[in-house]
This record gives C-alpha cells, sequence and structure tokens, in this order.
C-alpha cells in the first residue's frame, strides 16, 4: 500500500536497470545479492533465515504482511540485507499485538522498497542470472553506485552467522549422539532432529575435527548455509578429515556442496540459480517428485565423482542438474534442499530417516 508520506526510493541493479518504488523500513543505502523467493509464507522466517545472508530478497508473492509480525520475534537476527515487495498491508491482523512489515523491518533497520513492478524483476534474474543491486533513496553519483554494486561480493558468510560457543539439545529419551557443524542453518531444523530422539551439539563451524571426535558422534550433520561453497578451504579440510572417519554424514545445502569437495569433486557455480519454494526433485529410479525449498548459486559437476565414491540419488526436474547423492566409499547422504518436516504429509522429511537408519546400523554394527 502507498501512503501519501512514502518517500521515493530506487531498486538498481548492476546492469544500470532502475525500478522506481518506495521506501520501506529503514531509511538508507544497502547493497546486495538480489535473488527472488517464491514463498507466500511468513517474511520473518526468510529475512532470517541464515542461507539469505549478503542478499537482497524480492517477494514475488503479491502482497505481504497481511498478518503482521509477531512480537516475540523482535529480537530474531536478521541475515539479509534488503526487503523487496510489490504491496505491503499497513492494517494487518493481530498477532498479540504484532508490528507492520514496515515497523519490523525499521526495528532491524533493514532498508526496503516497495511498489516495484516485482515480476518484471523476477523474470530479469530469471533470465539473466545473477545480479548484484542496490536499494537507494537517491540516484545522484549514479556511476560511482554502479562501482560499488557490480565491486559487491559475498565473503565470509559462513564465520558470520555460525553459533559463537557449541550448545546442547537433548530430551530425556535421546539415543542418537549428534553432531551438526554450523555452516548457518535455519533454526527449525533442530526440532526434527530432537523428535528423531537425537542428541544434539551444535558446533561452530571452524570447530576442528579432534574436539568433534572428543563428542563421540553417532552421526554428524554438514549444515546448510550461505555463500561460496570453496570460499574457506579449512573447512573442507576438516569434512575431509572427518569422513575418513566413516561415520554417518548428513550434508545439506553448502554442507551437501562442501562434502563433495571433500571427496574430490567440482562444485560449479549455476548459470540460473535455484530459488524458491517450487523446485521440483525426482527421486532417482521412480516417478516421484518432491517440491522443494532452495536458495543457492552453485551445483555439482556432472560426473565429477567417480561411483565409488557416490551415485546419485536425486536430480532436478527443471535442468537435471544433482540434488543429492548416496556416499558408498562411507556412509553418508547430501542434498543440495533443506528437507521440510513441518506435517506430517511433508515429501522430503524421509531424508531425515534415511540419516537416522544409518545411525541405526552403525549402532547394530558396533
Amino acid at each position: 500500500m502507498k501512503s501519501i508520506k512514502a518517500k521515493r526510493a530506487y531498486l538498481v541493479l548492476a546492469d544500470a536497470t532502475v525500478f522506481i518504488g518506495y521506501s520501506m523500513g529503514a531509511v538508507g543505502q544497502t547493497i546486495g545479492e538480489v535473488v527472488f523467493n517464491t514463498c507466500s509464507a511468513s517474511y520473518q522466517s526468510i529475512l532470517s533465515d541464515p542461507t539469505y545472508y549478503g542478499q537482497i530478497i524480492a517477494q514475488t508473492y503479491p502482497l505481504v504482511g497481511n498478518r503482521g509480525a509477531e512480537n516475540e520475534d523482535n529480537n530474531t537476527r536478521i541475515t539479509a540485507n534488503g526487503y523487496i515487495a510489490r504491496e505491503w498491508c499497513d492494517t494487518p491482523s493481530d498477532i498479540q499485538g504484532g508490528m507492520t512489515l514496515d515497523e519490523y523491518l525499521k526495528a532491524h533497520n533493514i532498508v526496503g522498497i516497495y511498489g516495484i513492478d516485482t515480476r518484471r524483476l523476477t523474470r530479469t534474474l530469471r533470465d539473466k542470472g545473477y545480479f548484484n543491486g542496490a536499494i537507494t533513496q537517491s540516484l545522484n553519483d549514479f556511476d560511482n553506485l554502479i562501482k560499488k554494486i557490480k565491486s559487491y561480493s559475498i565473503h565470509g558468510a559462513v564465520s558470520s552467522v555460525t553459533v559463537k560457543e557449541p550448545v546442547v539439545l537433548k530430551t530425556e529419551d535421546s539415543i542418537y549422539n549428534v553432531v551438526i557443524i554450523d555452516y548457518g542453518f535455519p533454526r527449525t531444523l533442530q526440532d526434527s532432529f530432537i523428535k528423531r530422539k537425537c542428541r544434539l551439539n551444535i558446533v561452530p563451524a571452524h570447530t576442528s575435527p579432534e574436539e568433534i571426535l572428543k563428542l563421540n558422534p553417532e552421526g554428524i550433520v554438514f549444515s546448510n548455509g550461505p555463500g561460496d561453497p570453496d570460499d574457506d578451504p579449512a573447512l573442507i579440510k576438516n569434512i575431509k578429515v572427518l569422513l575418513s572417519k566413516k561415520i554417518p554424514s548428513f550434508g545439506m545445502g553448502v554442507g551437501h556442496q562442501m562434502m563433495v569437495l571433500a571427496c574430490g569433486g567440482l562444485v560449479e557455480k549455476m548459470p540460473k540459480g535455484h530459488r524458491g519454494s517450487n523446485q521440483p526433485v525426482r527421486i532417482c529410479g521412480t516417478d516421484k517428485v518432491m517440491v522443494t525449498m532452495q536458495n543457492h548459486g552453485y551445483d555439482v559437476a556432472q560426473g565429477s565423482l567417480h561411483e565409488d565414491v557416490a551415485r546419485i540419488m536425486l536430480t532436478n526436474v527443471n535442468d537435471n542438474s544433482i540434488e543429492g547423492l548416496y556416499y558408498t566409499a562411507f556412509p553418508g547422504l547430501s542434498i543440495q534442499f533443506t528437507p521440510n518436516d513441518t506435517s506430517p504429509n511433508s515429501e522430503t522429511a524421509w531424508v531425515y530417516d534415511e540419516f537416522i537408519r544409518l545411525m541405526k546400523e552403525g549402532k547394530s554394527n558396533e
């Protein structure tokens, strides 16, 4: 919705394309990689998802904020650099005295823009690939702004979003001792492991293999996270050491990509990334297709891993890229997306169960 007092704002892409809209959230300028999300769910969850670190998120759903923001999430850390919407609702449903989208963004000092043609923007990002961009209140010194946009890159993403100290989560009926190496995963995933009777040791990304092994893990999770999988070679070296111990392992997102690199495979930057909540993934050898949520710009190079190391278990329907692997050199699996386990009818929850099966088999072989 346009307010009478709304100030003009601009979304500028690296190719000098300008979208004219209105300011939302904090006033100022922000630069990031511009991506889109097709999900119609809570913008709070999207903005605080660590995989969006350093990015400006464009919401393709035409109206956002009609449910407001919950006050209980006021302290949630926002990892995105900015937010783009077609229209926002300034009279949301009252959720325990919640805030409007505009108030929520202001509270977290997030620069936003609304009123632009998000359909045109999404098509541009879809058809032309990656674009850095900026949300700004002024087009003065335009040439210098373009230089800053083009020079922007995301570095040190994992170090910025990982936990600073180890965290232990358990229940009285925990069976499996699991270490999650935190590269920046959505905390909603914790419940998926806990309800499967896992005791979770969540450790910072740069925790040494020696420290991890002292925790006597029965399973290791290389979590999802933001950024380039090859950004920190030390992390890949640590993974290689851990995989050599043949402990049941599970990789997601950037954790999946780094597992591949640790095994000697190749990961390539995609011409067009996988963004949004409706990426179709086929289970190899079946006619079953799952709908998955993804946000990444890298994939595993076809043929870069020998079958003695891993075999393909999942592929993307749209571009046939590799979405998941079973490892034959050690007990493990890894997937490109984050499995959803929020409902009994989830199409991807079985991936968690596969990891539990590997740990169960490991216990029975002791």
